[in-house]
C-alpha cells in the first residue's frame, strides 16, 4: 500500500524540473502561505462541530500548513477506512497520516517487539489519523464541498 515502506533508505533526487517549479512558487510564497492558512482556519470553524468524534488541529501562526489533519477519537464509532472510503467517494482526496513508528512500518519490523505498546499516542494516530487537503488552490466552494461531505458522513 502507499505510504509503506519495506526497506530504510533516503530519496534526496532534486530534478531540473522540479527546481525550476519551486523558484517560480518562491516567488509567490507569502500568497501560498496566506491561503494554506486561511483555508486551515476555515475548515476548524466549520468542523468543530465534530470535535466530539475528531482531533482537529491547533491552528498556529507559525505553520505554513501542507494539509488538515484530522484523527478519529474513537475507530468503535467510525474507522479511518470507512471514514476515508465514505470521503474519497464523494470526491475528497484523503491520505493517511503516515505510520511512522516502528511498529507501523514493515522496515522497522525488527524493532518492534522493542516498542510495541510504549507508544499509545503515536499509535492512535497512525492507525486513526489521516489528512485532506487545504492547499492554496481550494476555493470557498471547496471547502464548503468538504465540510458537507462530512456532514453527510458524520450526523
Amino acid at each position: 500500500p502507499r505510504f509503506t515502506h519495506d526497506f530504510i533508505g533516503l530519496n534526496f533526487k532534486t530534478m531540473e524540473f522540479q527546481a525550476a517549479l519551486a523558484l517560480q512558487q518562491l516567488e509567490k510564497v507569502e500568497d501560498i502561505i496566506k491561503k494554506r492558512r486561511e483555508n486551515f482556519r476555515y475548515l476548524n470553524r466549520y468542523l468543530k462541530q465534530f470535535a466530539g468524534r475528531l482531533d482537529l488541529p491547533v491552528y498556529s501562526e507559525d505553520v505554513s500548513y501542507l494539509a488538515y489533519p484530522l484523527v478519529i477519537k474513537d475507530a468503535k464509532i467510525i474507522s479511518r477506512k470507512k471514514l476515508r472510503f465514505e470521503l474519497e467517494k464523494r470526491g475528497v482526496e484523503t491520505r493517511p497520516i503516515f505510520g511512522c513508528i516502528p511498529t507501523q512500518q514493515p522496515a522497522y519490523s525488527y524493532l518492534k517487539k522493542r516498542y510495541e505498546g510504549k507508544l499509545p499516542n503515536a499509535e492512535h494516530i497512525g492507525r486513526n489519523g489521516f489528512y485532506i487537503g487545504c492547499h492554496q488552490y481550494l476555493k470557498r466552494g471547496d471547502l464548503d464541498y468538504v465540510i458537507k461531505a462530512f456532514e453527510e458522513i458524520l450526523k
